[in-house]
């Protein structure tokens, strides 16, 4: 009996110790799992990423842009800090090198002054030449710095060929032999509107058209419809029938031209302006008739686009200097099918 009695104890402990060392596997098995989960959060969390705007809330494509990059940052796990400079290219300059000092493991810039900004960019890669920058949205002047890793976002110099075919054809269609236009550009020294310029400058002289375009003005209007509205107003005033056309850099200040010309009691078409954005409100003076076109650039993809991109360089992956946003041109054939397109981005409002 007392032999029994020991074998069984034996047994037991044997047992114990089989279920113990399994219940220890187990427990180390999911500790160590637990801790690579936790390790795996902790690296994605700790990528901190800094972005320089020229505008945010005071601008209608910065602000959805801007929203892109949080949701983006977000599902990535990163970090992401944004400055506005509100315009100003000495506050982004200084925006720019108080973010470089802030251990980010990249940066992201949208210089408000494409040649402006070039200087900070050098120095600020001189003193962390480990810290890669991405030029977002709007190129540098001239296009390609060493000290940069590359663009990504929308060639505004082919929207402005794109643009300047737009009125050729259009020209071309109406059997014009000139037309008199004023042109609105975007705010001066901003590398979208040097580069919507000169596209639709080289669209019209590369079609041989340049006899047909007669300038009777040009004006910043500096994205805004409010400015676009004042300065059309102005035109109308000052040139009256003479006045066919009206080019403008956004869509922004295409909606100012539209508002001027309904204000002033002109039909819709007399006379022709257009939009670059696809904002709601282009769209649908499209679809109107009271816009030519506007050139279909979403800032959510704009924005989405820049952190792709910043994804690819921190992992080491090789990628091309310029990466391109498509931009679609919008007229009076497929504007119903983007108006629905717009809202989703946009909202009604814009």
């Amino acid at each position: 009996m007392k032999k029994i009695l020991i074998m069984l104890l034996i047994v037991a402990f044997a047992a114990a110790l089989v279920l113990g060392g399994v219940s220890c596997k187990k427990e180390a098995a999911e500790t160590t799992a637990a801790e690579t989960a936790a390790e795996t959060t902790a690296a994605a969390a700790g990528v901190k990423i800094g972005y320089s705007m020229p505008f945010i809330e005071d601008s209608p494509y910065c602000f959805p842009f801007s929203k892109a990059l949080k949701s983006s940052a977000e599902s990535r796990g990163w970090e992401i800090i944004l400055t506005d400079a509100k315009g100003d290219i000495n506050t982004q300059v200084n925006q720019v090198e108080d973010l470089a000092a802030q251990d980010l493991d990249g940066l992201l810039v949208m210089p408000t002054d494409a040649a402006g900004i070039v200087s900070v960019l050098e120095k600020v890669h001189g003193e962390y030449p480990d810290l890669p920058i991405l030029i977002s949205n709007t190129m540098t002047d001239p296009a390609e710095i060493d000290a940069v890793r590359g663009f990504a976002g929308p060639n505004s110099y082919l929207e402005g060929k794109q643009m300047g075919a737009e009125y050729v054809k259009y020209v071309e269609e109406k059997g014009l032999d000139v037309i008199n236009y004023c042109h609105l550009t975007g705010m001066a020294g901003y590398g979208a509107a040097i580069d919507r310029e000169n596209g639709f400058n080289d669209a019209v002289k590369e079609a041989g058209a340049e006899a047909k375009f007669n300038l009777l003005d040009l004006q910043p209007g500096d994205w805004s419809p409010d400015k676009g509205q004042t300065i059309t107003e102005n035109w109308i005033t000052t040139f009256g029938d003479e006045l066919q056309m009206i080019y403008a850099h956004n869509d922004g200040m295409g909606i100012g031209v539209v508002n001027a010309l309904k204000a002033a009691g002109v039909e819709p078409g007399k006379i022709v302006t257009n939009g670059c954005d696809g904002q709601t409100q282009a769209v649908q003076m499209v679809k109107d008739g009271w816009m030519l076109f506007t050139i279909f650039q979403s800032p959510i993809s704009d924005g989405e686009l820049s952190m792709a991109v910043m994804e690819k360089i921190l992992k080491g992956e090789t990628v091309e200097y310029f990466t391109y946003l498509e931009t679609p041109t919008v007229d009076a054939s497929n504007a119903e099918e983007y108006l629905p397109k717009a809202i989703e981005i946009w909202g009604a409002e814009y």
